[in-house]
């Protein structure tokens, strides 16, 4: 799976930092419905198939991926390393 992010590099949660918002210093944090835009995931065949093992049933597939690619981006990284641990296993 590939995940795309928009954003810089030193606004990434580096050393225990939060997200401020790239433009001037104003050490505001980015809301939630605009952290949601910074994160995209794009899908594997290999993850496909994972997902088709747990849910069984094509229309649920791919409702699941539509719901992790419009969650918040916590949520999104949550999923993936679900995902991952799922690989590690089979």
């Amino acid at each position: 799976m590939k995940i795309k992010s928009n954003f810089r590099k030193d606004s990434l949660l580096e050393g225990g930092k939060h997200m401020f918002r790239e433009q001037g210093s104003t050490g505001r944090h980015i809301p939630p419905h605009e952290r949601k835009a910074l994160m995209s995931i794009e899908f594997e065949e290999s993850d496909w198939v994972i997902l088709k093992e747990v849910f069984d049933d094509e229309d649920t597939v791919f409702a699941a991926a539509e719901i992790i690619n419009n969650a918040p981006p916590e949520i999104q990284i949550l999923a993936l390393q679900i995902i991952n641990i799922i690989k590690e296993v089979k």
